[in-house]
């Protein structure tokens, strides 16, 4: 029977995470991120996923596959490496089995006067987390119907003072019945404060507590910052929580070990990252399976 496997994955960023929309713009800062174009929020764009996990799942066929890791050099282990990486992603030629897509922000850090509290909003909640399958998560309340207020998740005391979201001051509401969903157990000692708010807050917030950051470009000629190229950019803060999904389609190639090649990928997004700025210390991102005791698949057709 033909499978269709559809996989979904949170990352963790270690670093700020730059993925730059190219070019300079006019406005806050001058090298802006990538955002989704009917919410504004920023995101991972499904081809800088797929081409860092391509990359490092060559990197790592390289070191472990006997027929290759046994070639006299590099060039030929990486060229062994690229050809049994390329019937799973693609190439010029053929389509490959995986559909990478965008990247959602779940969770959002922001400085507040009772510590840093993560939002989201109750679809992203519903969708990530609505059917995870975790023994060993915790259970929160999200509201069956929602309006245009702040509601309390955890870790929040709703009868303190207005909480501070950055320059907002919001009161927020208690839950007291509602939808029970499980947070992954990756996730619930990490994300200690979490607050609810609307799709519209949720964008404006976002927005304005981007970490900006100040560079400049360097002469290589005197080794002395160049005079004029003085630059900001914007980056999706540390501590952000990211939804990755894939799909991976069997139909055309045997691959029942695929999951392992995938999750083999990674140990190089926590330790080289993802995205540019990468000297700079940006793009590490932990990144783990959302639900794997869960195996969601479907049957497909030819």
């Amino acid at each position: 029977m033909n499978r269709i496997k559809q996989k979904k994955y949170c990352g963790i960023a270690l670093d700020p995470i730059h993925i730059g929309a190219g070019g300079y713009r006019l406005g806050r800062v001058d090298n802006t991120i990538v955002r989704d174009p009917t919410t504004d929020v920023p995101k991972i764009p499904g081809t800088s996923l797929a081409g860092m996990i391509r990359e490092y799942a060559t990197t790592y066929v390289m070191g472990t596959d006997s027929n290759c890791k046994n070639k006299s050099d590099e060039k030929r282990k990486r060229k062994c490496a690229e050809e049994k990486v390329k019937k799973y992603f693609g190439d010029e030629n053929r389509q490959g089995i995986f559909r990478f897509y965008d990247g959602q922000m779940i969770f959002f850090p922001v400085s507040s006067i009772q510590g840093t509290v993560w939002i989201t909003t109750k679809e992203l909640l519903e969708y990530w987390f609505g059917e995870v399958e975790d023994k060993n998560g915790e259970k929160i309340k999200i509201p069956e119907n929602i309006e245009d207020n702040t509601y309390a998740i955890k870790g929040i005391n709703a009868s303190k003072p207005p909480l501070n979201l950055g320059w907002l001051m919001l009161e927020v509401e208690n839950i007291t019945h509602g939808k029970e969903i499980i947070l992954s157990e990756h996730l619930m000692n990490f994300v200690k404060r979490i607050v609810m708010v609307s799709d519209k807050l949720f964008s404006q917030i976002v927005n304005d507590n981007l970490e900006v950051r100040t560079s400049v470009r360097i002469d290589t000629t005197t080794g002395t910052a160049a005079a004029g190229a003085l630059f900001t950019y914007e980056a999706i803060p540390r501590g952000t929580v990211l939804g990755f999904e894939i799909v991976i389609d069997k139909r055309r190639e045997k691959a029942d070990n695929i999951d392992s090649l995938i999750k083999a990928t990674f140990p190089y997004l926590k330790l080289v990252g993802i995205g540019g700025l990468g000297t700079r210390g940006f793009g590490r991102l932990r990144v783990f399976e959302l639900d794997k005791n869960k195996d969601d698949e479907r049957d497909g057709g030819e």
